[in-house]
């Protein structure tokens, strides 16, 4: 099994004003661009699912999502260490209460198997457009990659899955079961 065919992500999720949102993130160069796409990548070493879906958040939010200093963020080691943490009580929290909120990628070639898993954590709501106008504004190279933060309805996110599933980036659209944890979520979170 090569590393690059295991790896893990994460599709935080929020309540706000009663509704439930799914946050995912867009590139604006490379293969991903204009799809809505997880936080996630392939497994570091000695890292197991759960750690590198946490480290990958962090990472590719550029540690903004939990900074109260956007102008000090920064893909930094001590950085995402630092908030490393907060994130790992987030998905104790979500996971001791619905350890089922996780799903498999499908597999693909059986010859040689994706093995992959997303999991789906509450985090807490934050108005993303303060963060997005970072990354647009980065004109010193600060960050790895320009990226945006856009927060997905539930509603508008089963629509997606159901009728147009190409909005989503290929491992996101091969979740085995995604439907049935967003409706999970979805009733677990409207009552």
């Amino acid at each position: 099994m090569e590393e690059q065919d295991m790896g893990a992500g994460v599709i935080p999720f929020a309540v706000s004003d009663c509704k439930v949102y799914f946050l995912f993130q867009t590139t604006f160069t490379g293969r991903k661009t204009g799809y809505l796409i997880d936080f996630g990548g392939g497994l570091g070493v000695d890292e197991d699912y759960r750690e590198t879906a946490i480290r990958e958040f962090i990472e590719e939010a550029e540690t903004m999502y939990f900074s109260d200093d956007l102008q000090q963020a920064s893909r930094s080691v001590e950085r995402v260490m630092n908030q490393t943490p907060l994130v790992e009580a987030l998905f104790d929290e979500t996971l001791s209460v619905h350890p089922d909120w996780w799903c498999r990628r499908a597999p693909g070639d059986p010859l040689n198997p994706k093995r992959w898993k997303t999991f789906f954590i509450e985090f807490p709501y934050r108005d993303i457009e303060a963060l997005n106008r970072e990354w647009e504004a980065d004109m010193a190279g600060r960050f790895k990659k320009r990226r945006e933060l856009v927060w997905v309805a539930a509603g508008k996110l089963l629509t997606i899955y159901e009728n147009a599933p190409n909005m989503l980036w290929k491992r996101v659209r091969q979740l085995e079961n995604a439907t049935e944890t967003v409706r999970s979520i979805l009733q677990s979170k409207a009552s």
